[in-house]
């Protein structure tokens, strides 16, 4: 009988240890390490032509010279439009760029060093091409939000980068008129 028990005990001692290196053997222990994603430093996907934005609307995404060209914004800095702006900016750009667009977000922790938005060499440059970098993504680190980011609310964020460099003009800021 005992010596019964110790061919069942084997067998079933054996069976554990066939079973638990089921378990752990390739490719179960990288199956999280080897998946679709993007890496650092990598482009993002290419969305395919006409793609529909976050917005439900089908937006080319036009020329980026041209949009970097424009001077002045389209979209008025009203309060409405500042507040919006604001909003977006915190959901958006306040983790690299921080809450005062300083470029001291908490992304410098994990040695990304974003743009302060306030240098004199970003308040050189024009709305359009504040715009582009928000819909198209930087040259180098910053992604695109084209997907994200409708295009007014785009223009919104850049009111409020203006706001927050002190360049608006403040007899352009008058609420917007009812129609």
């Amino acid at each position: 009988m005992l010596r019964r028990s110790k061919k069942y005990f084997l067998l079933f001692m054996i069976a554990i240890t066939l079973g638990a290196i089921r378990v752990f053997a390739m490719p179960w222990s990288a199956d999280m390490y080897q998946q679709p994603s993007i890496w650092p430093y990598q482009m993002p996907l290419i969305y395919p032509t006409d793609s529909i934005a976050t917005d439900g609307t089908t937006e080319k995404p036009g020329d980026r010279e041209k949009i970097e060209a424009i001077t002045v914004n389209p979209k008025r800095p009203t309060p409405t439009s500042l507040q919006a702006g604001e909003k977006v900016f915190e959901i958006y750009c306040v983790a690299c760029h921080g809450p005062q667009g300083k470029g001291d977000g908490p992304v410098i922790k994990r040695g990304f060093y974003p743009l302060d938005l306030t240098s004199p060499g970003v308040q050189a440059r024009t709305d359009g091409y504040i715009y582009a970098y928000i819909r198209y993504g930087g040259k180098v680190m910053m992604p695109t939000y084209r997907e994200s980011i409708t295009s007014g609310e785009a223009w919104d964020i850049v009111n409020f980068v203006r706001k927050l460099q002190g360049k608006l003009n403040t007899s352009n800021t008058t609420e917007e008129k009812t129609q």
